[in-house]
């Protein structure tokens, strides 16, 4: 590839990748969820990454993130009717799952082998967060490093369960 070609298709990209469109990736991936026609599926956005879609008599809470740069939202909730609680983490909780991911980003990202990855911290009212990692290397021996990478995560006791998907890059 000429020198030339090469600098267009970067530029090209870096106009083309900079906009990563999460409603499409919601609105595609909740109604997946809701097994829903995406047409019959109306979208709510909860927060800057959280949407609750409602469609078919159904209704899911999704949480988004990039991998790869192709945006994928995962459900966290759902069920007939209202799945509960829609409000964003407490401030302190995300502040100190997303804080302890980045502590740790490169023994993460070494885990992975990867540049970017999308982390589930599920966490309940006692304190106790729960790692998954999310698409392909879910289940794999890349999630168990992962998880011994961040062994010890842990938030103050709120009483408040709920689900943070974070992406370290």
């Amino acid at each position: 590839m000429s020198a030339r070609r090469l600098a267009v298709t970067l530029a090209l990209c870096s106009v083309g990748c900079s906009g990563i469109d999460l409603g499409d990736a919601a609105r595609r991936d909740t109604a997946e969820a809701l097994q829903c026609p995406a047409e019959e599926v109306e979208l709510e956005q909860l927060g800057e990454y959280r949407y609750r879609g409602d469609g078919c008599g159904r209704v899911v809470l999704v949480a988004c993130t990039a991998s790869a740069l192709e945006p994928r939202c995962f459900p966290q909730s759902s069920g007939d009717g209202d799945p509960g609680e829609t409000e964003e983490p407490p401030p302190d909780v995300e502040a100190t799952i997303r804080g302890g991911l980045e502590a740790r980003r490169d023994d993460v990202l070494a885990c992975v082998g990867r540049d970017r990855i999308g982390v589930r911290a599920a966490y309940t009212g006692e304190g106790v967060v729960s790692l998954s990692l999310q698409g392909d290397l879910a289940d794999t021996p890349e999630e168990a490093c992962v998880r011994d990478a961040l062994g010890g995560v842990r938030v103050a006791a709120t009483g408040e369960e709920g689900v943070i998907i974070h992406l370290v890059d």
